[in-house]
């Protein structure tokens, strides 16, 4: 047909487009699809078919016009001028293998760029054309002669491209003398009062294509140390500085605005913010896992105070949104299609600045629960920050009200949720609804070490020996640390090794007091109540003349 699949032609524009691209061979030109997508180009076009040059007015679009076979018009040109890219365009479906083989060989020797785009599906063709008016008309040339074309077969007869895509029934196939400039990649963030973070935070992200500051309101002279990086380090181009205004205060209208500045034909968007830091290689392995189909990435982010999990702040430019007036979540349009990458690399560092107030929060994630009622994540952080101002019977009911909610599934979080509430009641002074809610985390999410020990823990306070160890024991047989927010370092420490220790010793279990308390010391050495209950366990134990006598012996 003279004109074709709409299907990876953004692709190519999108591509091509950020190359150079000055001179283009455009095979098989048919309508002159590619003639109206780089009208700044000084274009060749090679037809077959002279209806097509004469009804399409080729000639008049066109710099230079071949009514040709282009495996003819290769082989008797041997002066051919060179291209910046050559567009083979639907067109080796219509020969053999072989002669497809060749006529791409030939194409390689003349052009920087060669793009081709083939139908990757079984899609015969015949010779009837039925133009855009209606007309009919018989063209030999456009019966497909290989049907059966794919992305395997074509890097097995051209050899491994430098960019491919799939896109419906077309696949895209780009070699080059150049670097494929793609992804583009820009890093966003939201900043406000973060002077001592800029430098870190710029040398970290600078690998971007473009980096992207929204400052909300800094005083403390976080815009003006952004703005000098441009004269301190002149090779400093790739980022902007934009001052913004979100009154009342929330997180997803800035970081929207924010994500709005990136020009619409970036491919991959990094948000982060300015007390986290980046790490190394963290560019070389998104063009690793990024396929032009991926619209987010799941990545290793360290929280800080130990606490590493799964991120998904990585997304493609387009079909997302940030919801939330605090703990925004980013949020596929429902019209979009999403398709995550994934990578166990550790991408980004979160490293804040202990002295920075967060008493903004609990009023933002209570506007945001009132907006998004049905959301249990954002209700389980409501009710978590609660705890953080010790407001227990508050915390309570509304960690009741997430584990009463229809989309609280996940049993860690509901796990913790448990935990939390075992910890209100705690504080309230109850011990016994204390210990029947981390009893039912522990039932919640037997799998996990940080009910147990939190079970653990309450029962040294009650100094109930026997299930005290027992629940210390039970933490210590789970050796699965997940990589899940709701994880405690703490329990992958010494911690329960030491409530073991202490059970033990309690139970006249000298041996294992003495082992396990080791293990403690051993996690953590510097720890002096740790070494002392040792030194302590091995000067005291009763049978300790036992020990020496069979030692003796």
């Amino acid at each position: 047909m003279p004109f074709s699949s709409a299907d990876g032609k953004q692709w190519i524009k999108k591509i091509i487009s950020r190359m150079p691209h000055a001179t283009i061979l455009d095979v098989g030109a048919g309508t002159g699809t590619y003639r109206d997508m780089f009208p700044d180009a000084e274009m060749t076009a090679v037809e077959i078919w002279e209806s097509y040059v004469e009804r399409y007015k080729l000639k008049e679009r066109y710099q230079s016009v071949y009514c040709s076979d282009v495996r003819d018009w290769v082989r008797d040109n041997s002066s051919l001028a060179s291209f910046d890219v050559a567009i083979l365009g639907d067109i080796l479906e219509h020969m053999s293998i072989d002669d497809a083989v060749v006529l791409y060989t030939r194409i390689r020797l003349i052009a920087d760029t060669v793009v081709l785009s083939i139908p990757i599906v079984h899609y015969p063709q015949g010779d009837e054309v039925i133009h855009a008016d209606g007309t009919h008309e018989h063209n030999p040339h456009e019966i497909h002669v290989t049907e059966d074309w794919s992305t395997d077969k074509v890097h097995a007869e051209f050899g491994q491209s430098d960019f491919h895509v799939e896109d419906g029934i077309i696949g895209v196939y780009i070699w080059s003398k150049h670097k494929i400039p793609w992804p583009r990649i820009a890093v966003y963030a939201i900043a406000k009062n973060e002077e001592k973070h800029v430098r870190r935070f710029y040398e970290s992200a600078k690998d971007a294509d473009l980096v992207v500051v929204a400052d909300t309101g800094s005083t403390d002279g976080t815009l003006e140390a952004l703005e000098a990086l441009w004269d301190l380090e002149p090779q400093v181009q790739n980022l902007s500085v934009y001052s913004i205004s979100v009154q009342p205060w929330r997180f997803d209208i800035a970081r929207n605005a924010n994500m709005a500045l990136i020009p619409a034909d970036f491919d991959v968007c990094v948000c982060i913010d300015l007390d986290e830091e980046l790490q190394p290689g963290w560019r070389q392995e998104i063009e690793r896992v990024w396929k032009p189909e991926t619209t987010q990435l799941t990545y290793m982010f360290d929280w800080g105070v130990g606490i590493k999990f799964k991120y998904e702040k990585i997304h493609s430019r387009n079909g997302w949104r940030w919801e939330g007036a605090c703990h925004e979540l980013i949020i596929p349009d429902p019209r979009a299609r999403v398709v995550r990458a994934d990578t166990d690399m550790l991408l980004l560092i979160h490293k804040p600045d202990p002295s920075k107030s967060r008493g903004q929060y609990l009023e933002l994630l209570e506007t945001t629960v009132k907006e998004r009622i049905d959301h249990s994540r954002t209700q389980f952080y409501y009710a978590r920050e609660l705890t953080f101002f010790g407001r227990w019977d508050d915390a309570i009911r509304e960690l009741n009200v997430y584990l009463e909610s229809q989309n609280a599934n996940w049993i860690n979080e509901r796990c913790y949720a448990m935990r939390l509430i075992g910890r209100c009641w705690k504080e309230k002074g109850d011990f016994y609804q204390a210990l029947a809610w981390f009893r039912r985390a522990c039932a919640e999410a037997p799998h996990t070490r940080e009910p147990w020990c939190e079970l653990a823990l309450a029962l040294h306070d009650a100094r109930a020996w026997p299930e005290c160890y027992a629940a210390a024991t039970n933490a210590l047989a789970i050796a699965n640390q997940e990589r899940v927010y709701t994880n405690d370092p703490a329990v992958w420490g010494f911690q329960a090794h030491d409530l073991a220790a202490v059970a033990a010793w309690n139970l006249g279990m000298w041996g294992e007091a003495e082992k396990q308390a080791a293990l403690a010391v051993e996690k953590e050495p510097n720890d002096q109540r740790l070494v002392n209950n040792l030194e302590a366990i091995r000067r005291d134990r009763p049978d300790r003349a036992s020990i020496q006598r069979k030692d003796a012996a």
